[in-house]
């Protein structure tokens, strides 16, 4: 290929593992330019309490902390109420918007990464057919375990997506064996979303915690996720409290935010754990190292996924990773010396997986030289080597 090319990404959100992605390849492009859809709508919880409004604002979905010079990100506004006609709908009025900005710039994309599937995956689609330029997407999760499968009519839109790209990237063999129940025609490529060391490395617990105002004296289980209902932060709270029965000295912290903030705080009410649950909300990503090295163990209690970017940045820090059996879990945690796997949405199991993990001797440097497979320098190296096959 060229030297140097130009890179147009669509995407929902610049943040987390879609940036450190981007801006890890981002020496290697002339340019990149980045699409992220915006619903103005979300602004509304600037002024009012809506929690599960304030993860999707201006604010939250663009971080442009750190970018290189050669990456713009543009919000492309797009009113919409979320109900399934509307929803639906969404690509072609997304596709419209970033087309406009497209002819208004004179763009010249030589690539197309589309990041998920709806709505990024259709606007991609619709501008390889304008722009004659191939296009690669990537499915992470619910856009090919779970919206195909809600309908004819979704699995249909779904598939064209797919066979419409020059390349499929899934972020876990289970999400690929979904693409290909999708009776799809084009290679699907395994890419694991990985983590950037540069942030995610093992530091100092006792200073982390004291710099959070962390207690000394507790073992420390946390989990970072959205507080919605696949997550199951609320099989995570029941597990707690059957520990807490057998280990007195512990404290579960759950960042994050969503629309389930206050039924979770009213159960942990209800089961006399306001001591030992926390929900913390939503920390700034800077943080995240912080809290992750200030815990003894990681949970993550969801009941789906597909390749968790929490799984790695945990792994990177040397902690060991407890989880439901979900997404591609099981297929990086693959020896109980780098973490512990339990049934999916079964509280009792997952408390003896905590309990089992809090009670053992863990291998920092084991953690971590496993983690380091999966560190950003290496994954970008296979990125590239997708894009140049159609670049």
């Amino acid at each position: 290929m060229p030297e140097k090319n130009n890179l147009l990404a669509i995407t929902p959100a610049y943040n987390y593992f879609v940036k450190d992605q981007i801006e890890s390849i981002s020496s290697n492009f002339n340019s990149i330019d980045v699409f992220v859809y915006h619903n103005p709508i979300t602004e509304i919880s600037n002024y009012l309490p809506i929690h599960e409004l304030s993860l999707f604002t201006k604010r939250s979905l663009i971080e442009y902390s750190g970018k290189p010079e050669n990456v713009s990100v543009m919000a492309v506004p797009a009113f919409f109420i979320p109900i399934d006609r509307q929803y639906s709908q969404l690509g072609q009025k997304h596709y419209q918007k970033i087309l406009k900005i497209v002819e208004e710039r004179k763009l010249q994309p030589d690539l197309i990464h589309s990041h998920f599937l709806w709505t990024s995956g259709y606007a991609g689609a619709r501008l390889k057919e304008r722009l004659q330029v191939p296009l690669i997407v990537s499915g992470y999760g619910y856009d090919l375990y779970d919206l195909p499968f809600k309908s004819p009519a979704w699995k249909e839109r779904i598939r064209c997506i797919l066979n419409d790209s020059d390349c499929i990237i899934t972020v876990s063999g289970s999400l690929a064996e979904c693409a290909k129940r999708l009776e799809v025609n084009r290679p699907v490529e395994v890419l694991p979303t990985g983590y950037d060391s540069k942030r995610f490395y093992p530091r100092d617990r006792e200073a982390c915690r004291r710099r959070l105002d962390l207690p000394l004296n507790k073992r420390i289980i946390l989990s970072i996720g959205s507080l919605v209902k696949v997550k199951g932060h609320m099989n995570l709270i029941h597990a707690i409290g059957e520990l807490e029965g057998r280990a007195k000295d512990i404290l579960c912290i759950i960042l994050g935010e969503g629309n389930l903030r206050n039924e979770l705080q009213k159960e942990i009410k209800r089961c006399g754990l306001e001591k030992v649950v926390w929900l913390v909300g939503r920390k700034p990503r800077e943080e995240l190292p912080l809290w992750i090295n200030a815990c003894d163990i990681f949970v993550l209690a969801s009941l789906n996924e597909g390749n968790p970017t929490v799984m790695f940045e945990a792994l990177g820090c040397g902690i060991p990773f407890i989880s439901t059996n979900v997404g591609g879990v099981s297929e990086i945690i693959t020896s109980n010396e780098y973490g512990l796997i339990c049934r999916s949405n079964d509280s009792t199991d997952l408390c003896n997986r905590i309990f089992e993990a809090l009670n053992r001797e863990w291998n920092r440097d084991t953690i971590l030289n496993h983690a380091l497979d999966y560190e950003w320098n290496k994954q970008k190296e296979n990125l590239m080597e997708i894009y140049k096959r159609y670049m």
